[in-house]
């Protein structure tokens, strides 16, 4: 209806996966390039998880875009299977002829067996993709571990790509699934859309769209990201009504006032709190630190590796449970399952923490949101660069950073040309040690001095030099 309204070929915010509208974002990328890197690896399992509407189908797709040709690939999109229904539907979608009376579980799993070793013989990789995998039985997630059983000294004959919501996590935690759990090389928790990223998304969709000028005002385009929170899937639907409400106001660029009238028709509100909740947390804290190299690591394949140790001091729900959930609100977290270290749980998504003692001034020019341990035991959230410490404030800190973009993947190359850019302008001289130009960092940004990578240096480098994740200067609600 809008279409020649706004000189637009066609619908710029359809839901539908069009791949000419793919807009393959920075967490997008990175979450590729895990999964890319789980099936070069040795190991049968793959994991993909998201909250509903974040782009798990986007990455799944691009994904199978790059798989070399001599990939066989089997889909199942309906997870609600028993083991020989999922059997059969295996057989089915590499196309493995079986007699379909008197089906058994041995003679589709035989049928399997020996299609997967000529497949091998022939140096063609199989690979399943189930998507919704969160409704998978346990039984059927077990006899998808049996299947990747068969292997030659190298290599896994068959790699699995599990697609599914948060619930996922959840299902292979469970105790009968430790040894298929203890199988996955490559996991990924695809988070929803940053400001900036959410601005980049609509423009990029407008511009294939055929738009010849901006369609939406800074202010639009920062309230469409608060009410979707950054959930592509809203983003067009709440894109598409404001434009509509646009035309019908006869207007020329889309403001706050037609963004809120989507937002009501389409009952959009943000989230108060976390979508998922606990009635137990015993969080206990990990430092993430990064190792040293002892000479200049550009001329050497040697990259700084993390290391993580747990501290004595654990945060309970009791004395956290408020400005812990205002720390995961600030990066679009559920809350964290109970009885779990909160920093390893933290990896799941990417995120590193670390905790120390540090004037607030230099806490504040890390410029992320941390917790302040107090006095009596309890957590001050910081969220905002207006916020001050409680006058109970022990000094003690806890913050949440980013990690440096190919740090947790076994290639250090990204990794480390990353490193390389954000070290080299501290000094002049080209050749010094890591220690000589980490130290010097530390000096000229007031961080203490070191001369090790440490978590407190690494997360002001990811939080100055990358753009993903919440600053303190951006945590401004939306009016």
């Amino acid at each position: 209806m809008y279409l020649n309204y706004f000189g637009l070929q066609t619908e710029p915010f359809s839901i539908a996966p069009d791949p000419q509208f793919l807009y393959m974002s920075e967490r997008h990328q990175e979450a590729l390039a895990h999964l890319s890197y789980g099936l070069q690896g040795s190991g049968g399992f793959i994991l993909l998880t998201g909250e509903v509407g974040t782009g798990k189908t986007t990455v799944s797709r691009a994904l199978l875009e790059q798989l070399p040709e001599a990939t066989r690939t089997a889909f199942i999109l309906n997870p609600m299977l028993n083991e020989t229904e999922l059997l059969a539907t295996l057989c089915d979608e590499f196309g493995i002829r079986y007699a379909k009376r008197n089906i058994t579980n041995k003679r589709l799993t035989d049928k399997l067996q020996e299609f997967l070793l000529t497949a091998h013989a022939a140096g063609e990789q199989c690979v399943v993709l189930i998507d919704e995998a969160q409704h998978l039985r346990p039984q059927v997630l077990e006899q998808l571990r049996l299947l990747t059983n068969l292997e030659t000294n190298q290599h896994k004959l068959l790699r699995v790509i599990l697609i599914g919501q948060p619930e996922l996590q959840d299902l292979l935690r469970r105790r009968e699934l430790r040894q298929l759990a203890q199988r996955i090389t490559a996991r990924y928790h695809l988070l929803p859309l940053q400001a900036a990223d959410t601005q980049r998304y609509i423009n990029y969709r407008l511009q294939v769209a055929g738009a010849q000028r901006e369609l939406f005002d800074n202010a639009a385009l920062k309230l469409v990201h608060y009410y979707s929170e950054g959930i592509p899937r809203r983003l067009n639907l709440l894109c598409d009504r404001a434009l509509l409400a646009a035309y019908n106001d006869q207007v020329q660029v889309v403001g706050k006032a037609q963004v809120k009238a989507a937002a009501r028709e389409l009952d959009v509100t943000p989230s108060p709190t976390p979508r998922r909740t606990s009635i137990a947390l015993v969080a206990t804290v990990v430092i993430a630190l990064v190792g040293t190299a002892a000479l200049s690591w550009w001329l050497n394949s040697s990259a700084a590796t993390a290391n993580t140790r747990a501290v004595a001091q654990p945060v309970t729900i009791a004395s956290a449970q408020q400005p812990l959930q205002s720390l995961l609100r600030a990066w679009q977290l559920p809350q964290p399952p109970a009885e779990v270290e909160l920093c390893r749980w933290l990896e799941e998504y990417q995120l590193g923490c670390v905790q120390g003692r540090l004037r607030f001034d230099r806490i504040k020019a890390l410029n992320l949101p941390v917790l302040l341990q107090l006095q009596d035991g309890g957590w001050q959230a910081v969220t905002t660069d207006t916020a001050t410490p409680n006058a109970n404030w022990t000094g003690e800190f806890l913050a949440v950073f980013p990690l440096p973009p190919g740090y947790q993947l076994s290639s250090a190359d990204t990794y480390q040309h990353w490193l390389s850019e954000q070290l080299r302008p501290t000094t002049a001289q080209q050749q010094d040690s890591l220690a000589e130009l980490v130290t010097a960092l530390q000096q000229q940004h007031g961080l203490p001095v070191s001369g090790e990578l440490d978590g407190l240096t690494l997360a002001w480098l990811t939080s100055h030099h990358t753009d993903f994740g919440p600053r303190l200067a951006a945590q401004q609600e939306q009016q």
